[in-house]
């Protein structure tokens, strides 16, 4: 099966912020397993997918810094709320049209830029953000859907604008990807009906839901999430994680 290529441009796409616009429920496809894409075009979604805005005439490129390994499923009960391991964090990068320096990032109207989140087959070709079984849809991604980008220092000490998503939880078991939506909001009382608009998109790896009883279990936090964390991102942190229990 051909993957889309994670490179693309978005400068006419456009967004209602709204978030309502219909979503194909689809039956769990999940239950045989699904193979996932190669290896090689699985590490191919970590780089940045570029998008192009014409009238500041910068580039913006999106790069998913710490992938989504696993999760436990959470059923379809509200309270059993399980986190995807570790939690997602996508880095945005932007550059002056022409030039291979960052723009400064003081000078970015930070307020102004979101980064949505969905739910995709494992091979990006389907949205699996609603299933109709049980008969009525229902959401499937549970969670913070929707981030605010912050002005973080990497391990290496580079500063960074920098969007996590600590409580994203799947109902269902199988194989999934995450799609990150860059949206620049536009806010503007000469034009009180303008649509935000999509500047950037970028899949993440391949990762596996299970069932409670194969789920391997929860891993320690990554030296980057102790870091952002140290810096007052709100993010959980496990110290001491013992493996599970072989039954």
């Amino acid at each position: 099966m051909t993957i889309p290529p994670s490179n693309m441009k978005y400068e006419h796409d456009e967004y209602d912020y709204s978030m309502n616009q219909q979503q194909t429920p689809y039956s769990n496809p999940h239950a045989g397993g699904n193979a996932g894409p190669s290896a090689a075009a699985a590490s191919s979604s970590s780089c940045g997918s570029i998008g192009y805005e014409e009238r500041e005439r910068r580039t913006y490129e999106l790069v998913v810094c710490q992938q989504p390994l696993h999760a436990r499923m959470c059923g379809f009960g509200e309270k059993d709320r399980r986190p995807i391991d570790p939690p997602p964090i996508v880095q945005l990068i932007v550059k002056q049209e022409g030039q291979e320096t960052w723009v400064d990032l003081q000078s970015l109207q930070t307020p102004f830029f979101v980064l949505h989140v969905t739910l995709w087959s494992a091979d990006r070709t389907q949205e699996r953000n609603i299933i109709s079984n049980p008969p009525k849809c229902t959401r499937v991604l549970m969670g913070s859907l929707v981030s605010s980008p912050s002005l973080l220092k990497n391990p290496q000490g580079e500063q960074g604008l920098y969007f996590a998503f600590p409580d994203l939880s799947i109902r269902t078991e199988g194989q999934y990807t995450l799609r990150f939506s860059l949206i620049k909001l536009i806010s503007s009382d000469f034009q009180p009906d303008a649509k935000s608009k999509i500047i950037a998109q970028v899949f993440s790896d391949p990762f596996t839901v299970y069932s409670a009883k194969k789920f391997p279990g929860m891993t320690e936090s990554t030296e980057l999430s102790k870091v952002f964390a140290k810096q007052g991102l709100k993010i959980p942190i496990r110290n001491d994680v013992r493996a599970k229990k072989a039954e």
